[in-house]
């Protein structure tokens, strides 16, 4: 694949995760400002793509990034994903890649944060 390919595709997966955890928070500001709660087959789905979506954007990045990744890379991230995650970010970016695992971090959590923040302060 080429290094634009590879570019397209990576930007692809975070703005798919962006746009996911940004409907998944209106949804839980609309449902708990009503009282209600997000069901939990949503959340465990929101947890699922957005899990799959990191795992494949650092599989597609350490591509783009020319990372001297193992055989089993796709693998480690899976299962390690919160050891494997910084260290890969950490490794190929330094400093700026602690504030890009933040950010992923950030995403992750956005929805169940603004759902509570509203539920607190609104409802």
């Amino acid at each position: 694949m080429t290094i634009l390919a590879t570019n397209m595709m990576t930007n692809k997966f975070i703005y798919t995760l962006i746009a996911l955890s940004g409907c998944m928070t209106i949804i839980e500001v609309l449902l708990n400002l009503q009282g209600k709660e997000i069901s939990l087959s949503t959340q465990s789905t929101w947890s699922i793509v957005s899990f799959f979506l990191t795992i494949l954007w650092v599989y597609y990045d350490a591509n783009r990034e020319d990372f001297d990744k193992p055989f089993d890379f796709g693998f480690l991230v899976y299962i390690f994903w919160p050891i494997a995650l910084p260290w890969y970010l950490i490794t190929t970016r330094g400093l700026k890649g602690v504030l890009i695992f933040l950010g992923f971090i950030l995403i992750w959590l956005m929805p169940g944060l603004a759902g509570l923040i509203a539920y607190v302060y609104f409802a």
